[in-house]
């Protein structure tokens, strides 16, 4: 098992690269990239955050959007990855603190060229999550853990949600992934009849009230997120780029530092904040 201290590059959107200006991401935080072996024979890195000179035993394991595969790795003696400007991997400082560390997770390296909808709602997804949960659980002192995704990474925590009762103690769904579109090369189609109140562990649903992006509708979120808690996001700075791209009310750009801390009250004690503005 690898352990290299990290840094994370930056200027990368969730969709594609965009440049932006903005704090390092990991500022505060000590970092070590891990490959954990995985029981189906294949391996999974991950990227351990934590804020320095803390020891918290809350891991929260991060899902990037889409498509997800963000082949982690060494060059240089430095930490990278794909999809750095995606909102919860570009926000992580925010939500490290003395109790909570975050866990950014990639594919399987046999899923790196195929990390999907069939994948992320499979067995297997399950299992493989499973294994990284038991790893931070023996190896890295995590008492409790999470999951947390955004817009496309809620295929993942959705599915989590329900396939790992018992193994996880809660799931945090960000712009959730609600309304797939209909054709060849469309991505989320599990979720468009998907069922939350299935699962039996916690979970939070945050989704901005202006999301631009017509696959995360925020009316979508409303009307099916039955009695799950929903804090709902408002206001915006500088937002640019695409509908569904990462620097628009979709990736909650300029409030990436409340949005997170509202995630950490609920983590810690259940407070929900109905509103953020």
């Amino acid at each position: 098992m690898k352990t290299l201290l990290a840094t994370a590059g930056l200027l990368l959107a969730m969709f594609a690269p965009v440049a932006c200006a903005q704090e390092p991401a990991d500022e505060g935080l000590t970092e070590a990239l891990h490959t954990v072996s995985l029981s189906g024979g294949s391996t999974l890195n991950v990227l351990i955050s934590r804020r320095s000179g803390s020891a918290p035993d809350i891991a929260v394991l991060l899902f990037a959007g889409y498509p997800g595969v963000l082949r982690l790795r060494e060059e240089g003696g430095t930490v990278v990855f794909d999809l750095a400007g995606n909102f919860l991997l570009r926000a992580r400082r925010h939500l490290n603190s003395d109790r909570v560390h975050t866990v950014v997770v990639d594919c399987p390296a046999e899923r790196l060229s195929d990390c999907g909808d069939t994948y992320r709602s499979s067995a297997q997804h399950a299992s493989d999550i499973s294994d990284v949960v038991t790893w931070l659980r023996e190896k890295q002192g995590a008492k409790q853990v999470y999951v947390a995704g955004t817009s496309y990474g809620t295929v993942s925590t959705s599915f989590l949600a329900r396939g790992l009762h018992g193994r996880i103690d809660g799931a945090i769904h960000t712009a959730t992934f609600t309304d797939p579109r209909a054709g060849r090369n469309s991505h989320g189609t599990p979720m468009a009849a998907f069922d939350w109140s299935l699962a039996k562990v916690p979970q939070l649903f945050v989704h901005h009230r202006n999301d631009p992006c017509d696959l995360t509708r925020y009316s979508s979120v409303v009307s099916r997120r039955a009695a799950l808690p929903l804090i709902t996001v408002e206001g915006v700075s500088n937002p640019r780029g695409k509908a569904c791209l990462a620097l628009t009310e979709h990736g909650f750009v300029g409030r990436e530092r409340p949005v997170m801390l509202a995630i950490h009250a609920w983590i810690v004690d259940r407070t929900v904040a109905a509103v953020i503005d």
